[in-house]
């Protein structure tokens, strides 16, 4: 492999991974480091004719809960186009060598605001049931913050 990639990279599929039940937990860092949100998330992942849909409940910290259904549409090459109404048009994943990268523009909704950022994220296999997911979020080109999330099939 090459020197920029991981040594024993797990093949991962997307939707074969999604698909079912799985479960995640993990936390958002402000661009300091400082952790600032604490979530789990529940899934549930299916097919319906080409198009694969992941439900996903968030449960977070402070006791707010929020659903979302990604509208995934897998291409021949391994990656895919999504959405999903906080979706600034469509997310797009790609295949390589360590895994899968997906980038996007999503409509996040704080507190006091909702604000339109740039999503980076990195999903990489550990095996069949585990997969870490690094989210680098930003706004302008200005790095706001990371989101860690730990998956494991149901």
């Amino acid at each position: 492999m090459a020197k920029d990639t991981m040594e024993s990279a797990v093949p991962f599929s997307f939707t074969r991974f999604f698909e079912g039940r799985t479960r995640a937990w993990g936390v958002f860092e402000d661009r300091r480091g400082r952790p600032r949100l604490r979530l789990e998330v529940d899934m549930r992942g299916r097919f319906e004719g080409d198009v694969f849909l992941l439900e996903e409940d968030f449960r977070y910290h402070d006791g707010r809960v929020e659903q979302r259904t990604w509208r995934v549409l897998p291409q021949p090459d391994g990656g895919f186009t999504a959405t999903c109404p906080d979706c600034i048009g469509q997310a797009v994943g790609r295949v390589t060598d360590e895994g899968v990268e997906m980038r996007y523009r999503f409509l996040l909704r704080t507190k006091r605001r909702t604000l339109s950022v740039d999503l980076r994220d990195r999903l990489y296999a550990m095996d069949e049931r585990h997969v870490v997911n690094r989210a680098s979020m930003s706004k302008w080109g200005v790095r706001l913050g990371e989101l860690s999330l730990f998956f494991e099939k149901a």
